[in-house]
């Protein structure tokens, strides 16, 4: 057992833990209206106040009076109301309860009736508010919200052959069912509210994939088996979807002329990846082929449903919208002016450009030079700017830093709104792909005021606390919003870790990674070593701020802290092979999933923060990872096991033909069979290596992950005991591919391991 006083060390530097004790990460406005005015929720030791804030001159108040409206609301606490969202644009204060329902709070605090319409799960709103739009076997329907009476849109959709559906390879289907979470209607909405654009899914000929649910949620003690449409690596059939256009008043139905899409793990629609014309005439959409190598710039027309292509690009890897996985593709329509924003790393590094809408021609590159747009903001079709985010800037700094930036469209005025060498957040939408609406919707705001004038950024590192600023339009600091703080008990054990650079094992690229070091740390002794690992190749692992309000980030920056609580020093680093740098510097790993996050890079690393650091015993040396992570970790340790002697793997993809093709293929490429048998792809399972085991291992999975299947980690075990290894396994029953580090039970037990492992 773990030694209870660790433990609690330990669980200090949970994710949640420390969420609940750091206030103000990052603040995020909502506008007033058209006004230069926002508020926020200003966190405390005493709860939330929903602050007013005067962007002009920085002045801020209460948005309202909270005890009264605690009282109207019949809420003990004031500092704890059940409020997502205000509207202050009228003379009478506007509430969204958590609960989803509106009320107006007026005459001396009393509560009136909803302002909005309850929707059911999976309905979306029609614009005009009157309608609401969803999916019943497999085809699309209205309800009029005011009379309840139902009209039916399409009429021959079938099981696997629906409208407005997501793939069942989305990689969440079976815990959404379990949970009785219902995705909504894949749509776009034509602005003139008149018509929508969707899709007909086509999975009938994909391959099924079944999973056993040894304990079902009633209760029964006969398994339940649950069956999906998942089409692996190299699989013959895809799931494709056809566009169409229906109008809304009539029920005509335009489909598309064109051949039909390959979709991956979501739609067209879930990648945000379509736009309306502002006429409500015409479709753009953009499409891929199977192995990410060529994009396409479609346009489809709303009453015909004739296809055309306007831009074409391909390339001998993989093409990308956006650097993140998390964000929205950095292609814009400009169809007022007959241009289009195409973001493209044709030239080595990613960046903007402006072409013709009616020809797809090149009029001019818009940004340029050896550093990336990471993500487009904001464009100003009347003064002709854009807005974007910018890494790698600053050659000094770390490149994975952000800055916000504005430039012309014709590729001149280039100014820096957010100076500083630290990562600057803002507040805007990420990509929300179905595996999200497992968790409630998290808040998003907005960093820029309607008229453009000012901007709210938050700007921090791996060692300092956030701080928030309001800035005019062209940069000028206007004051300091909020400085984030830690609770005093939390404040006391607090900790930052370590930023680094080292040399990459090629003896000349430049990697960057962070160092946690447990808070009672003594440079007098030797502590063992965890590298903390994902290797991508669509993300990186290690984080640029310490604290933030987006969970899944703050896991990552705290998880690490944690485990150094325990006697270790734990480690980060992005090797070769992952995005947000150059171009080259992500096609490293291109074809080379067998070698993941380029575990050499991982052992240079280790060499030299050992000759740089004597603390650092790499003599024992553990590593740790989930999904790609654990594929890695069992890599590391089958294939290096003179540098990494102990691993905890969770959920990994240990076979590459066993996983999603729309994951697999763009990173490794068509399968190519061999002479001997083989092919391009064998070297990229585990098992085969499993007599090279020589440390120390933990296996686990969700035997309901419906993302990474529990078979790839069950036939890396088979492979183990075929080879008289010993190493440890723990089947998490009912978890998911999402869950399984969110368990104290498995978390403790993984702890457990490294320290009997590691410490012994």
């Amino acid at each position: 057992m773990l030694d209870p006083t660790l433990h609690a060390k330990a669980d200090r530097f949970r994710a949640d833990q420390v969420r609940a004790r750091v206030y103000n990460p990052m603040p995020r406005p909502h506008w007033i209206g058209q006004t230069n005015q926002f508020w926020y929720r200003h966190e405390g030791p005493e709860g939330i106040t929903f602050t007013r804030v005067n962007a002009e001159t920085g002045d801020r108040h209460p948005a309202f009076d909270h005890v009264a409206v605690a009282a109207a609301l019949d809420v003990s606490d004031p500092h704890h109301l059940p409020i997502a969202d205000l509207d202050l644009t009228g003379k009478s204060l506007r509430i969204r309860r958590s609960d989803g329902r509106w009320f107006d709070v007026a005459n001396g605090m009393a509560i009136g009736e909803a302002l909005a319409p309850a929707l059911r799960p999976g309905e979306r709103l029609v614009p005009g508010g009157t309608d609401a739009l969803f999916c019943r076997s497999h085809d699309l329907w209205l309800r009029d919200l005011a009379t309840q009476h139902e009209r039916r849109l399409t009429i021959d959709g079938a099981a696997h052959r629906g409208y407005g559906a997501s793939p069942e390879s989305n990689l969440t289907t079976i815990t959404l069912r379990r949970r009785g979470l219902v995705l909504p209607a894949n749509a776009l909405f034509s602005p003139d509210g008149t018509k929508l654009f969707t899709s007909r899914l086509d999975e009938a000929a994909v391959r099924d994939l079944t999973l056993l649910q040894h304990v079902p949620d009633d209760g029964d003690p006969r398994p339940v088996a649950h069956t999906i449409k998942f089409a692996f690596a190299a699989d013959p059939a895809l799931p494709l979807e056809t566009h169409c256009v229906i109008d809304l008043a009539t029920g005509a139905i335009h489909h598309s002329d064109g051949p039909a899409c390959v979709t991956g793990m979501t739609t067209c629609l879930e990648k945000d990846e379509a736009w309306w014309s502002a006429d409500s005439a015409r479709i753009f959409f953009l499409e891929r082929d199977r192995y990410w190598r060529r994009l396409s710039l479609h346009e489809m027309n709303a009453a015909t449903g004739h296809v055309r292509t306007i831009h074409t690009e391909t390339t001998e890897t993989f093409i990308d919208t956006n650097l993140s996985v998390l964000g929205l593709p950095n292609d814009r329509i400009l169809d007022e002016s007959n241009e289009f924003i195409w973001f493209s790393q044709a030239d080595g590094w990613a960046h903007l450009y402006l072409h013709n809408l009616t020809t797809g021609a090149l009029k001019n590159r818009i940004t340029g030079g050896d550093w990336v747009v990471r993500d487009l903001l904001h464009v100003d079709t009347a003064a002709r700017t854009v807005e974007f985010l910018a890494g790698g800037l600053d050659d000094t700094a770390n490149p994975y830093h952000r800055t916000l930036c504005r430039i012309g469209l014709d590729g001149t005025g280039f100014t820096v709104l957010t100076p500083g060498s630290e990562d600057h957040c803002l507040a805007m939408p990420l990509k929300r792909v179905p595996r999200d609406h497992i968790r409630p919707e998290g808040e998003t705001g907005c960093y820029r005021a309607p008229s453009g004038r000012y901007f709210v950024h938050t700007f921090s590192d791996l060692t300092s606390l956030p701080i928030t600023e309001i800035r005019n339009a062209d940069g000028g600091k206007v004051d300091t919003l909020v400085k984030a703080a830690l609770a005093p008990d939390l404040a006391c054990a607090w900790r930052f870790p370590t930023p680094f650079s080292v040399t990459a094992d090629d003896g000349h690229t430049q990697l960057f990674g962070a160092m946690w070091l447990p808070t009672d740390f003594d440079p007098a002794k030797r502590y063992p070593v965890i590298d903390y690992v994902y290797p991508g190749p669509q993300r990186g692992m290690t984080p640029t701020v310490m604290l933030t309000d987006f969970m899944p980030e703050l896991g990552r920056a705290t998880l690490p802290q944690a485990f150094a609580e325990l006697g270790f020093v734990v480690i980060n680093v992005d090797g070769r092979g992952t995005p947000l740098r150059s171009k080259a510097f992500h096609d490293a790993s291109y074809g080379k999933l067998d070698d993941p996050g380029m575990l050499a890079d991982h052992i240079a690393t280790l060499r030299q923060l050992a000759a740089a650091h004597p603390f650092l015993d790499i003599a024992r040396v553990g590593i740790m990872g989930h999904s790609g992570g654990g594929y890695a970790s069992v890599r590391a340790l089958l294939e290096h096991p003179d540098h990494f002697h102990a691993g905890v793997a969770t959920s990994g993809n240990h076979n590459q033909l066993g996983y999603s093709f729309a994951w697999v293929e763009k990173y490794m490429g068509p399968l190519v069979a061999k002479p001997d048998g083989t092919s391009n792809y064998t070297s990229a399972a585990n098992a085969p290596l499993a007599a090279n085991l020589r440390g120390k291992l933990l296996l686990a999975t969700g035997d309901m992950d419906d993302n990474v299947h529990p078979a790839l980690t069950m036939q890396l075990a088979a492979a183990l005991i075929a080879a008289d290894k010993d190493f440890e396994f723990i089947p998490l029953l009912n978890d998911d591919h999402t869950t399984v580090w969110g368990k104290p039970y498995f978390l403790r037990r993984a702890m457990e391991f490294m320290v009997r492992s590691l410490q012994a």
